[in-house]
């Protein structure tokens, strides 16, 4: 008898959408930009579109905040020169690689998956962040240097590596040690372009340095510390969860300072502010928001937000096919929102998967009719029934069923006349490649003798599935038995016994 897999699960992924580019949110002054493989420059202007190999250039106090599809965002200073290498988003993979080649850049990044990288190329050195924020460049002398205000990063020079921390400074110098400084405003502009001078220096000593930072941090500390009492803001609660691609985010600060969140900046009139900001739909996962202000010619931060963004996992079934004993299905909500797949036959899980991407596929249904049930498992109860989808289905496939008939197609049967003008054998027959051997595969077995029918019943069967029909048979001439058996995938099967009594 041919087998019949019980359950058989197959995942076709969806393919991948176009990779989506950086976005430009603010222009400030004279920006201009270089697609790749182009030689003229052309003015920047909001709204536009960065995508691999595009040059970004800005002058005398100008600036640029570009928007990467997760929510990050990148901001070109004053006088810098920024080459996007590669921007690649899709529903997989997450890849930035960014060059500085003069200048500096201000980040804020979102936390990658395990699929991403997020680089930089600063002069002769890297530096490779995952969910960060701080700033990166290359001194006016030519020095790479990073800063962190959270997060970590590794910054790597010929070979050598050095893990960058927050509240960290990091700069290589040629021929000398590199200088490491710890400072609560590592990645202040203005502690930023002191220490870069410090640093082109090459009459100072490593010490020297260091010691000069320190004086430049707590400096730049106490005015931080005046300009947070003397400027206030107050950030509203948001959801810990959402699941839309962009967060209404209010906020009510003191009158007249700048307030600055994402790619948003206002200005303060003491009322209750709205930002908005937004990522890619499928840019699942933590989400993270500084909000700075600008006052007095320093910038601090005055505020955090942090949320997580998942989509309900979802399952359906769709189109199912009794004869292939196949039924189609498809899930949303996994792609970077790791979640469970259950499968159940009435309450009996049949099969479990984790996956982390979204998928299409079919399964194979168990012999006869049954109630199926599909579980997406979402991460609080309050949402597993977006995910669950239950539905019977039938499972009767051609599997080419054959009538073996017990005793032969022919049998003889003797009695003394005395005993009778008639007899009642049983006929007896055993139905061979029945799907899991289930009666239920069965719609009728017809038995007749000269336009006369009896009815069949099941019996016990060691090869198949065995029915049986008591019969009569008349004294005299041979009797043709029609056997016809009708199966539930429309599949029929014939087959005929001569019985003579004589």
């Amino acid at each position: 008898m041919k087998s019949f897999s019980l359950f058989v699960l197959i995942f076709a992924l969806v393919a991948n959408a176009a990779p989506q580019g950086g976005k430009v949110r603010s222009v400030l002054g004279d920006v201009s930009y270089q697609k790749k493989g182009k030689s003229n420059w052309t003015a920047l202007r909001v709204g536009a579109k960065v995508q691999d190999g595009y040059k970004i250039q800005t002058f005398v106090e100008s600036g640029a905040q570009i928007s990467l599809p997760d929510g990050s965002i990148i901001s070109i200073e004053e006088n810098a020169l920024v080459e996007f290498s590669q921007i690649k988003f899709n529903k997989d993979t997450r890849i930035s690689d960014i060059e500085i080649e003069k200048g500096q850049i201000r980040f804020d990044a979102q936390k990658q998956n395990r699929k991403s990288t997020f680089k930089f190329k600063t002069g002769t050195a890297t530096a490779a962040i995952r969910g960060t924020d701080g700033t990166l460049g290359v001194t006016e002398g030519g020095q790479p240097f990073g800063a962190l205000n959270s997060g970590e990063m590794i910054m790597e020079q010929n070979g050598k590596e050095i893990p960058v921390l927050a509240n960290q400074f990091v700069a290589f110098r040629k021929d000398k040690p590199a200088v490491v400084v710890e400072a609560k405003n590592a990645s202040d502009p203005e502690f930023v372009k002191q220490l870069g001078t410090a640093v082109d220096d090459t009459t100072k000593s490593l010490e020297a340095i260091v010691s000069e930072a320190k004086v430049l941090d707590s400096k730049i500390e106490v005015k931080k510390e005046e300009l947070r009492s003397k400027y206030n803001c107050t950030v509203e609660e948001v959801p810990q969860v959402v699941y839309s691609d962009s967060v209404e985010i209010g906020l009510t600060c003191s009158a007249g300072v700048k307030v600055s969140l994402g790619s948003e900046t206002y200005k303060s009139d003491g009322n209750r502010m709205k930002f908005t900001p937004s990522w890619s739909s499928n840019a699942f996962g933590e989400k993270k928001f500084i909000v700075n202000c600008m006052a007095e010619g320093s910038i601090f931060e005055c505020g955090r937000v942090s949320l997580i963004y998942r989509m309900d996992r979802k399952s359906s079934f769709g189109k199912d096919d009794s004869k292939k004993c196949e039924v189609a299905y498809k899930t949303k909500g996994f792609e970077e929102n790791q979640g469970t797949l259950s499968f159940y036959k009435g309450d009996s899980l049949i099969q479990q998967v984790t996956t982390d991407t979204d998928s299409q596929g079919v399964f194979k249904l168990i012999p006869g009719t049954h109630t199926y049930k599909m579980v997406a498992e979402n991460a609080d109860s309050l949402s597993i029934l977006a995910g669950t989808s239950v539905k019977d289905f039938p499972c009767y496939p051609i599997t080419g069923v054959q009538i073996d008939l017990r005793g032969g197609k022919t049998e003889v049967l003797r009695k003394k006349i005395s005993q009778g003008a008639f007899v009642y054998p049983e006929l007896e027959m055993d139905l061979l490649e029945v799907a899991a051997n289930d009666p239920d595969q069965v719609k009728e077995v017809v038995v007749s003798v000269d336009g006369e029918f009896y009815p069949a019943e099941l019996i016990p069967s060691t090869t198949g599935l065995g029915f049986k029909a008591k019969l009569k048979i008349a004294r005299g001439k041979s009797k043709i038995v029609n056997i016809s058996v009708l199966m539930k995938s429309g599949e029929t099967a014939f087959a005929s016994k001569v019985y003579e009594f004589k």
